[in-house]
């Protein structure tokens, strides 16, 4: 009964080591310069015109997608940081979508204090 504890317990850790390599495999880059972000998105095999790419409206997130052939990508990413939508402009170059936006700045209010 003890060897088979113990042979629970490996699988067990087995599958906790192979979820968290899951979790750290990221097929994309996000680069932080100045005012802007950069985000290079891995999708290669495609052609600009195979690609839709939106932002949502209050900034937080970005969605690329594309299909050419037996080749399909789909990557939702939710961003560490709010950008402008309105400022998103895309390039696709070598396999690579480079997604560039401003960031947005946090405002900080004053709230007053009262005793």
């Amino acid at each position: 009964m003890e060897d088979f504890k113990k042979a629970m317990e490996e699988i067990s850790k087995s599958l906790q080591r192979m979820v968290e390599d899951l979790k750290e495999k990221k097929d994309y880059r996000l680069v932080e310069e100045g005012d802007e972000v950069r985000i290079e998105i891995d999708m290669p095999g495609l052609e600009p015109a195979d690609i839709a790419l939106s932002v949502t409206k209050d900034g937080t997130a970005v969605r690329a997608e594309g299909a050419r052939g037996e080749r399909k990508y789909s990557k939702y990413i939710r961003l560490p940081l709010k950008v402008d939508p309105s400022t998103v402009s895309a390039l696709y170059r070598n396999g690579v979508l480079i997604v560039t936006a401003k960031k947005v700045k946090e405002e900080e209010i004053r709230v007053p204090v009262r005793g």
